[in-house]
C-alpha cells in the first residue's frame, strides 16, 4: 500500500514515467487469482485469446496497486514484468486514476468543474497529474495533496475514457451558449487570461504583455496564447481576421473596434462580457477595463475564435 499512497498523494517521477502516461491505475478489492498471459506484443482480442496459458494462475493481494494497460469485454489486462500480463475481472478492481500530461502553458486548476469556479492554481505545459474522474467537460485531478478540475482541452485525453464520467446541468447550459459554432467558454478563457495583465503598461508598438503593449499588440498576444494568429494593427485585424458579428451577437473573446471619427479604425479591445471590454487603453491608464461604449465610437466587431 505504500506505493499506492505515493501515487495518490504525489506524482512521483519514477523510472516508468515514459510508460506511465499510457496506463490507468487501480487497486484490488480482494485477494484474487489472475490468469497470466505471456509474450504479448499487441493487446488485441485475437492475440489475447491465443496467448492465454489456461492453467497458469497467480495470486494477488487485496489493496495491491495494479497498472491497467488494456480492457477487453469484462476484463482488464494488467502489467507485471516486461513480457508478462495478467487478466483480471473488472469487478475485482477499483479504479484509482490515470496519469496524464497537461497540454497548455498556464493550465488552470479550478476549485469546481465549472468555468465560473475559482482558479486555485496554474500548471506548466507537460505537468504530470493523476486524473481521477471526468465531470462534464472537466477532469478531476490530483497532484501531491491538491485536488481540482482541469478543462478537457488542457489535458492529454487518450485513455481517459475508462475513468468514471458524470454530467451535470453545466453541459446543458454550455450547449445553450453555443452560437455560430463558437463555444463561449473558449472566449471566457481568453478573457480570464487577459485579465491577468490588468494594470500593465501601454507602450506604443509594444508586443510584451508584461513589458508593455499597445491596443493591437495586446489583442494579438492574447490570441496568440490560445493558438489564434491575427495581424498586428487594429485596422488590419478588422479588415483581415475573423468574421463580422452584430452587437446583439457579441460574445466574450470577440474583438471590438473603435475609431475617433467613427469611420477609421484606430483602437481595438476584447469584449469581456457584461457590457465590459478589456484593452490597452493609453499611456496614462495602461491595460484596463472599460464600458463597451466608453466614449470612442464603436465601428465594428469581429469574431476570431471558432
Amino acid at each position: 500500500m505504500r506505493l499506492n499512497k505515493m501515487l495518490i498523494m504525489g506524482i512521483v517521477s519514477l523510472s516508468v514515467i515514459g510508460t506511465a502516461n499510457a496506463a490507468v491505475y487501480g487497486t484490488l478489492k480482494s485477494d484474487v487469482e489472475a490468469r497470466v498471459l505471456q509474450d504479448i506484443t499487441v493487446l488485441g482480442a485475437e492475440e489475447i485469446s491465443e496467448e492465454i496459458l489456461e492453467d497458469t494462475l497467480i495470486s494477488l493481494e487485496r489493496g495491491e496497486l495494479v497498472r491497467i494497460i488494456a480492457k477487453q469485454d469484462e476484463e482488464y489486462i494488467i502489467a507485471a514484468d516486461e513480457n508478462i500480463q495478467k487478466v483480471i475481472n473488472i469487478e475485482d478492481i477499483d479504479l484509482v486514476g490515470k496519469l496524464a500530461y497537461t497540454t497548455m502553458t498556464d493550465t488552470k486548476l479550478r476549485e469546481q468543474a465549472s468555468p465560473e469556479a475559482d482558479i486555485i492554481g496554474f500548471f506548466d505545459k507537460g505537468q504530470l497529474v493523476l486524473v481521477l474522474e471526468r465531470q462534464d467537460d472537466f477532469y478531476k485531478i490530483k497532484v501531491n495533496d491538491q485536488e481540482g478540475y482541469i478543462y478537457k482541452s488542457q489535458l492529454e485525453e487518450e485513455g481517459l475514457e475508462v475513468l468514471p464520467y458524470s454530467k451535470t446541468e453545466y453541459v446543458a447550459q454550455k450547449a445553450a451558449l453555443q452560437v455560430k459554432g463558437q463555444d463561449t467558454y473558449i472566449g471566457e478563457e481568453v478573457v480570464a487570461y487577459a485579465k491577468r495583465f490588468l494594470g500593465g503598461r501601454y507602450v506604443y508598438g509594444g508586443n510584451s504583455l508584461t513589458g508593455g503593449v499597445d491596443c493591437s499588440g495586446f489583442t494579438q498576444q492574447i490570441m496568440k496564447h490560445f493558438g489564434v494568429s491575427i495581424t498586428r494593427s487594429s485596422r488590419t485585424q478588422y479588415a483581415s481576421n475573423g468574421y463580422r458579428v452584430s452587437e446583439n451577437d457579441l460574445l466574450p473573446g470577440d474583438l471590438v473596434f473603435y475609431g475617433s471619427n467613427g469611420r477609421t479604425i484606430d483602437h481595438v479591445a476584447i469584449y469581456a462580457g457584461n457590457g465590459q471590454i478589456i484593452h490597452a487603453s493609453d499611456a496614462r491608464t495602461g491595460i484596463k477595463m472599460s464600458a463597451l461604449r466608453y466614449g470612442k465610437p464603436l465601428i465594428g466587431i469581429k469574431r476570431v475564435l471558432s
